[in-house]
């Protein structure tokens, strides 16, 4: 199973079915959507000359006709997209309209741009179910980043999150229909919210039974597949530490949106970097060192760049990160020879001058001890000594004291550790995101043991050097990582994570393992998780049998965000 694999080829099918000189009209979504997966290359090589944005204002201010151009439309089918098409196909500015649709269309809009196609320009609609941001072969996302209000009752719902909630289902429905699977559907029982999604879920299945059946008979005997839900409530830990591998790192400290990285406030940034992509589809070296620790890091582009150095003879010993960025700026035909090396270059420099200025080693060393270990007294000294710290920056100081109240929720240290926040100067607004989280996310609203409390183990006595990385700052493994490996080996606690019981294949026996699966966190996902998918993945020999996917994909700072909506008016999102 892989969701780059799916998207991919529905887009691939819809611009090699229409000939000669085409046009793609996108929208806001599937621009985002196409990007995921296809770079603007391989776009031309498909004989695509002009992109157009529907949604833009100056879509319908261009009147000049271009017969000698098809259209080929991806939409998302909404309401506004229908409408837009509808005003196009009254007075089209192509020679043909070629139609596909990201996921399943009601029949009466069908009917109502029949009724539009006055010139009878529409040559094809089709459903292409990629509706969906394949961010990985194995991770997948809904570009939702605000869901914390959902978590409220349903009545008091806005129309936003009403929205909200119906681009989930179809995100799903699609997913199901792009993977070729009808699955088994489990929500966390202590979550209403995943239990409202699986129940909608579950209906627009239903509705969609002709095309459900097609897959059921695929299936041929196989167990049947399962999509499970979670609440990113049950684990608020995970989207709070500082992360060391490659891919979660760049997303934690530049930030990665639809896989694009903003490099500009990089020190020293050349103009070609400051806006670079990072996909695994698109770019080898990062597929291959995307969930690579950032010592094993540091070995591997040394390596990058003595190939190239090799392929120009150049004979510079080059020892350290410094050493390798003062080489790609110092050797101009270097940058040309290999543009994506440079890039990988300047953003492992940058990674690592934020590590050093941040004293992100100390921060996250304190981290990985609250969040694996049970030791109030030493955890408070820590935290306390790192408050006092100049190096530690603001946000850095609040994480700290975040998660040692999710860890210690109620103990009469906590109120101190607010005081000493804003002794250091952090304001009463952020100070409260400590309440604000445990309300989110506190003891009464997880219904798992999130930290199983584990011995203390002195981390002083290990050297803080990179490579010891893998074994000190990742050795947190999130609370989905021992959830998605027993719902693989059929031991996942019924009472804990229930099936919708009408919507249960009657080929599921008690301990029965599962085949293929998908999980999904409702309020975000983060990339911590998807390694830990990966592993398991990895251990099944080699086979993709965890698909993950989130609302978005969540970094510490994205995460605080949506949680201090819950105190925002509404409709101020």
């Amino acid at each position: 199973m892989s969701i780059i694999a799916g998207v991919k080829q529905y887009i691939q099918a819809m611009v090699d079915k229409v000939s000669g000189m085409k046009v793609l009209i996108l929208d806001t979504e599937t621009v985002g959507i196409i990007s995921m997966v296809f770079s603007q290359s391989d776009i031309l090589r498909h004989e695509v000359y002009l992109t157009e944005n529907i949604e833009a204002e100056s879509f319908f201010e261009q009147e000049e006709k271009m017969r000698h151009m098809n259209a080929v439309c991806f939409l998302r089918p909404t309401n506004k997209n229908f409408i837009k098409l509808s005003q196009e196909l009254k007075n089209p500015k192509y020679n043909e309209y070629h139609v596909f649709f990201t996921n399943v269309v009601p029949h009466h809009r069908l009917e109502q741009l029949a009724c539009c196609d006055e010139h009878e320009v529409v040559r094809q609609v089709q459903e292409f179910y990629a509706d969906v941001y394949a961010v990985g072969h194995e991770l997948f996302s809904l570009n939702l980043p605000s869901t914390a209000r959902l978590t409220e009752n349903a009545n008091v719902w806005s129309s936003y999150e009403e929205s909200v909630f119906d681009r989930m289902i179809e995100g799903l429905l699609s997913v199901c229909l792009n993977l070729r699977m009808v699955p088994s559907l489990r929500y966390t029982a202590s979550s209403q919210l995943t239990r409202q999604v699986a129940e909608r879920l579950q209906k627009r299945l239903q509705e969609e039974q002709g095309l459900c059946e097609g897959l059921e008979r695929e299936r041929r005997g196989e167990p049947a597949p399962v999509l499970l839900l979670l609440d990113r409530r049950n684990d608020p830990v995970t989207p709070l530490l500082n992360q060391w591998t490659y891919q979660a790192m760049i997303h934690e400290l530049l930030t990665m949106e639809n896989n694009r990285v903003d490099m500009r406030k990089a020190e020293g940034i050349r103009p070609e970097l400051e806006m670079i992509v990072m996909s695994p589809s698109q770019d080898q070296f990062f597929e291959e060192n995307m969930l690579a620790n950032f010592g094993d890091l540091g070995v591997s582009i040394q390596k990058y760049v003595s190939d190239y150095q090799k392929q120009t003879k150049n004979t510079t010993k080059i020892e350290s990160i410094e050493e390798m960025q003062r080489f790609v700026d110092q050797y101009p035909e270097f940058r040309k020879l290999s543009g994506n090396v440079s890039k990988h270059v300047a953003v492992v420099h940058e990674l690592s001058r934020l590590v050093e200025v941040n004293g992100l080693l100390d921060v996250s060393q304190v981290e990985q001890e609250i969040a694996c270990s049970d030791n109030r007294q030493e955890h408070y000294k820590a935290v306390l000594e790192l408050l006092q710290n100049e190096k530690v920056t603001h946000f850095q100081k609040l994480r700290l004291v975040l998660l040692y109240a999710i860890r210690y929720e109620g103990d009469p240290s906590i109120p101190k550790l607010k005081q000493e926040l804003h002794r250091h100067g952090i304001d009463e607004g952020q100070v409260k995101r400590v309440d604000q989280l445990l309300r989110y996310a506190g003891q009464h609203v997880r219904s798992v043991d999130l930290f199983q409390s584990k011995s203390w183990t002195p981390f002083k006595a290990i050297a803080k050097h990179v490579q010891g990385v893998e074994n000190v700052y990742t050795q947190h493994k999130s609370h989905l990582h021992g959830v998605a490996e027993s719902l693989m080996k059929g031991k996942l606690k019924e009472s804990t994570y229930p099936y919708i019981e009408s919507y249960r294949s009657s080929t599921i026996g008690k301990d029965q393992k599962v085949s293929r699966a998908v999980v999904f966190v409702v309020g975000g996902t983060t990339f911590e998780e998807a390694r830990d998918v990966a592993e398991l993945n990895k251990a099944a020999e080699g086979s993709r049998t965890i698909v993950l996917g989130g609302t978005t994909i969540h970094n510490s700072f994205t995460f605080l965000t949506d949680v201090a909506l819950l105190d925002m008016p509404k409709g101020a999102e």
